[in-house]
């Protein structure tokens, strides 16, 4: 039905007028619900209280404006599609009733791997007929990936927000609507034989295989959210200062535009303010098994060249480290001879918590695999200055940004997860503090590991399979040689061939 007046209702008052909490909110409530739904531990992590905005800080549709500022900021008053002529009375009020009869199906889908196509094929229908106006101002629905989306997924992305985008999209049609992220979701049932992620997935379906890993899974949740928030908060103090933290600001920001330009600036301006937090994919894991290595250079000015070795079963820990310090010239650059001259070895041995160990290497198996932007449903009104397309001709439009830094401090960690005979699993990531969510994941999980090193006699044996280090990458040309860098790792292997003469403990 068409509004007949310029009041929203209680939901879509509270969403257009509290910007970024009401952006924010949905996800934590997902956070919060998905809590008794199995499986999905990762998606679950500690709620982060969000603070509130009063709904007076909004401009009021029935307040004249008394400024230019005041009116670039005014909002329009919420129309549906039918009101804006995008489709018919009867189309929309089809739209909205098959909302419902999809949110019945989703009801009836099992919570595992299994497809769900006849779902999935009237959501993508639904979105593709007029009312929805080819995706002009309801954004960032990807049907394809939709339709690729297994039962599971589907259903939480349905709860999460995308039902509530299909409706809404409808009935505050003059808003820009941004669709919930699909959730990730892998399952060993849909992968080859013989992929590795197989030895760290339990089945979609059946009773829980391994409660520790759910909860390691977890507490590593909690990590990405926590980074995540981080990165969310320097993005919004970047975007306050060029002048495009707030729904407001972003109006100000394409008054001086054409007016055929401004719905797409301001569409653009206001995505930077849905929020994006790091997840991991839906599933059920099982705990890593094997040995976790770690080899590189950690340090700067002062640093270590090193290898250790972590058994994931027991906490024992082997670790060689060739320790020294750049020798700066005059003109400050790095005498790559000298500085090689200052390093010394030295071995230890002993023990890790298992918890944490188990923890880190399951963030380092799935850190490439993350929901690295997992966003929630947001919608943002359309201010008064901004020109609604044309019904007759859909104006969809796209954009995007990319950031990133680095610093010549950091390195390069290779990692493996070795079985004593052959490595399942293996990659790298930036040590330390990372751009990359992923990288910055591993970096915390290897610290809160290694804070609870404690010296003393190894539990198990150093397989006779692991490589202690062929080379040394990841570190700058300015620091270090790839020639001294092998000659390091040398070093290194001759250590870790005295380290297995260690013995091992009584039980």
């Amino acid at each position: 039905m068409t509004p007949t007046s310029t009041t929203l209702p209680p939901r879509s008052a509270w969403r257009a007028q509290a910007w970024l909490p009401a952006a924010l909110a949905p996800m934590f409530g997902l956070l919060a619900a998905c809590s008794g739904a199995p499986p999905a531990p990762a998606r679950c992590p500690t709620i982060v209280p969000v603070p509130s905005v009063a709904t007076s800080d909004a401009p009021s549709a029935n307040v004249a404006p008394s400024t230019m500022d005041d009116a670039d900021m005014q909002m329009q008053p919420p129309k549906d599609a039918a009101a804006l002529g995008w489709c018919t009375k009867d189309e929309q009020q089809a739209a909205l009733d098959e909302t419902k009869e999809i949110a019945r199906l989703v009801s009836k889908l099992p919570p595992d791997a299994s497809a769900a196509d006849a779902v999935t094929e009237r959501i993508a229908k639904l979105f593709n007929s007029p009312c929805y106006m080819d995706g002009t101002l309801a954004r960032s629905l990807d049907t394809t990936e939709l339709k690729a989306a297994r039962a599971w997924a589907v259903a939480k992305w349905w709860d999460s927000g995308g039902q509530d985008f299909l409706q809404d999209a409808l009935q505050h049609a003059n808003a820009v609507h941004f669709a919930p992220s699909i959730p990730r979701m892998i399952a060993p049932e849909l992968l080859p034989a013989s992929d590795p992620r197989r030895a760290i997935l339990c089945p979609s379906f059946g009773a829980a295989c391994d409660p520790v890993a759910q909860g390691a899974a977890l507490d590593v949740g909690r990590e990405l959210v926590r980074i995540g928030l981080l990165q969310a908060r320097a993005r919004r103090e970047s975007s306050a200062d060029d002048g495009r933290g707030s729904p407001e600001a972003c109006a100000r920001s394409v008054r001086k535009e054409p007016p055929a330009e401004r719905l797409a600036r301001y569409a653009a301006c206001v995505e930077r303010l849905v929020p994006e937090l790091p997840a991991l994919p839906e599933s059920r894991y099982r705990s890593p098994q094997g040995w976790l290595v770690l080899r590189g250079r950690r340090g700067h000015y002062s640093f270590c060249d090193e290898v250790r070795a972590y058994d994931l079963e027991t906490g024992t820990a082997y670790i060689a480290s060739r320790c020294g310090g750049l020798v700066l010239d005059t003109g400050g650059a790095v005498n790559q001879g000298a500085t090689r001259g200052t390093g010394a070895m030295k071995t230890q041995v002993g023990t890790l918590s298992v918890d944490a160990l188990r923890r880190l290497a399951l963030a380092l198996w799935l850190k490439d695999e993350l929901d690295k932007d997992a966003r929630p449903y947001a919608v943002f009104p359309v201010p008064a200055s901004v020109p609604m397309p044309d019904p007759d001709a859909s104006s969809t439009f796209g954009f995007g940004m990319g950031s990133g830094w680095g610093h010549s401090g950091q390195t390069s960690i290779q990692f493996e997860i070795h079985d004593g005979k052959s490595t399942l699993v293996s990659g790298t990531f930036v040590w330390p503090d990372a751009f990359s969510v992923g990288d910055q994941m591993a970096d915390d999980l290897v610290v809160s590991a290694e804070t609870t090193f404690r010296e003393g006699c190894p539990r198990a044996a150093l397989p006779a399979g692991l490589s202690p280090a062929k080379t040394l990458g990841g570190v700058s040309r300015i620091d270090a040689s790839p020639d001294t860098l092998r000659k390091n790792a040398d070093d290194l292997s001759a250590a870790f061939g005295e380290l297995r003469k260690t013995k091992v403990c009584k039980k």
